[in-house]
């Protein structure tokens, strides 16, 4: 027979993983959280001021340095993913069609990859992506930080006007519909 002594730290161990499996459920179960960039950074921006999207540089997964700057004058839909990530495997689709949809009116998907790249071109060799996909463990982490993923959740989607200001972030999976209601806010025609 067990002691209370060796009963106790059983039951608050019982309890503590009954709850963070609660919550890991219940953070699963989440449809995408939208949050605007004043909500988000409002402690580091003053009233009036928009948020300007953090410069970076970085390979593609056909070692090219592409830099943010390239794409100055689209609407960009920025995305931070993983093959290990299957919420992130889902909105793949939506985007490729999205990039071809709205292509041509000045709309750009781009890729951050938080992978390593043995594991996306492995993935990509099964899907035919239609938009730059850039690709590193560390740096991509730091990067969706900067872009205010400050929980560092997956997928992680940051949206981008011409002026090159953040008009929205979104934790968790991004659906087309809800992708081209943001893209319309943006004088995409839908």
């Amino acid at each position: 027979m067990l002691s209370s002594k060796k009963v106790l730290p059983i039951l608050v161990i019982l309890f503590i993983s009954t709850i963070t499996s609660y919550a890991v459920q219940r953070y699963l179960e989440q449809d995408a959280i939208n949050i605007p960039q004043q909500a988000l950074m409002q402690s580091e921006l003053a009233d009036g001021q928009t948020l300007i999207r953090p410069e970076f540089a970085m390979a593609d997964i056909d070692g090219q340095t592409r830099n943010i700057k390239d794409w100055d004058g689209k609407v960009i839909l920025l995305n931070f993913w993983a093959t290990w990530c299957p919420p992130c495997l889902k909105e793949i689709p939506d985007f490729i069609e999205l990039q071809e949809k709205y292509g041509e009116q000045g709309f750009q998907v781009i890729g951050i990859a938080v992978d390593n790249e043995e594991a996306v071109r492995e993935y990509m060799n099964g899907v035919k992506i239609n938009y730059p996909i850039m690709v590193s463990e560390f740096d991509a982490i730091e990067l969706s930080s900067r872009y205010g993923n400050r929980m560092g959740a997956l997928p992680y989607s940051v949206i981008i006007n011409r002026e090159s200001e953040i008009s929205d972030m979104i934790m968790g999976e991004l659906s087309k519909i809800r992708a081209e209601k943001l893209l319309a806010n943006l004088s995409i025609k839908l």
